[in-house]
């Protein structure tokens, strides 16, 4: 099968306003107060190697900072500067309409490191693309954790940006969770743990100044009815956890459901579905005040990139039980 990034995808990533510029810039060694000599030789050699494109050199030298106490400081210029390296070359693949095969490893080299969000965000909307939600789940996670790092991410991504990150997250989750079973295994995605050890990643209550009002949970239910499924079940366990970590003054529980079956059945449906939710919260120790609330297929999920999703996937993103944030 021949895999490349669709154009709706290019046109996505594109939109991420990479901004390498700045981590493809040599690494200074005035960076440091009083660098030693090896260590200004070290970083000389990083420099050089990725001026030449010597990949494996640069990395070696990056290595080495590590194992050197006194060159610490020139540790986290030389991984940025190195993950922008390996992601302009996937990135340039990309752009030509080459195979996903053709620059996966460097792509997924560029994200090891965890150090640029636009390597994980990268990765994980080429996850998506190929159909593996989980895995793009869990880097478009990493990618909103190192957002809300100061230290790894000096100038924030703007507003549009960082709620995108958040939006795609949400998706990739509920459509693991949603996998029909003859196509894959349907999987509770765990979100990220902040730095704190608290759930972080899409249910992070704070990315940068901007507080994500509406969480799209992957709790499922099996079908036509209130019941959570096995999945469903776990991911209720999360949304629970996310509630007793941040403690709200109160929590909204929003069900939808997806345009299959009459207005009246839906708007009930979604309605048992947010009280089951509710229930569960309620019998595992949440005393907040907690209101449900039922629409139907009223308010269909805002999907800024639909390429490669089949109408079962639409129904399924559509299918969603909300956390609402006053």
């Amino acid at each position: 099968m021949d895999r490349r990034v669709s154009a709706e995808a290019a046109a996505r990533l594109s939109a991420l306003a990479f901004c390498l510029a700045a981590c493809l810039f040599a690494v200074a060694p005035a960076a440091a107060q009083a660098p030693a000599l090896s260590c200004s030789r070290l970083v000389e050699r990083f420099n050089a190697a990725i001026d030449a494109g010597r990949e494996f050199d640069a990395h070696k030298a990056a290595e080495e900072s590590l194992a050197s106490p006194e060159c610490s400081a020139f540790r986290m210029p030389m991984l940025r500067r190195l993950s922008a390296y390996r992601l302009n070359e996937a990135q340039t693949l990309m752009a030509r309409g080459r195979p996903v095969e053709e620059y996966e490893n460097s792509l997924a080299s560029a994200e090891s490191a965890q150090v640029l969000w636009q390597a994980s965000a990268t990765l994980a909307e080429v996850r998506f693309g190929a159909r593996r939600f989980a895995e793009a789940a869990q880097a478009y996670d990493r990618a909103i954790e190192i957002v809300k790092s100061e230290t790894l991410t000096p100038n924030s991504p703007s507003p549009g940006e960082i709620q995108s990150l958040m939006d795609r997250a949400a998706q990739a989750r509920l459509l693991a969770a949603n996998e029909a079973p003859d196509k894959g295994k349907q999987q509770f995605v765990q979100t990220a743990a902040n730095t704190a050890g608290g759930l972080g990643g899409v249910y992070s209550p704070l990315v940068r100044g901007i507080v994500p009002r509406a969480v799209p949970t992957s709790i499922t239910f099996e079908y036509r009815s209130a019941d959570l499924t096995p999945v469903g079940e776990q991911a209720a366990r999360e949304l629970l956890r996310a509630i007793m970590e941040q403690r709200p003054p109160k929590v909204r529980v929003v069900g939808h459901t997806d345009p299959r079956g009459g207005v009246e059945y839906n708007l009930k449906l979604s309605k048992a579905r947010a009280e089951t939710v509710a229930q569960f919260l309620r019998a595992n120790g949440v005393t907040t005040p907690i209101e449900t609330e039922g629409v139907g297929s009223a308010e269909p999920m805002k999907i800024n990139g639909s390429a490669g999703l089949s109408q079962d996937d639409l129904n399924a993103l559509n299918r969603r039980v909300e956390w609402r944030r006053e």
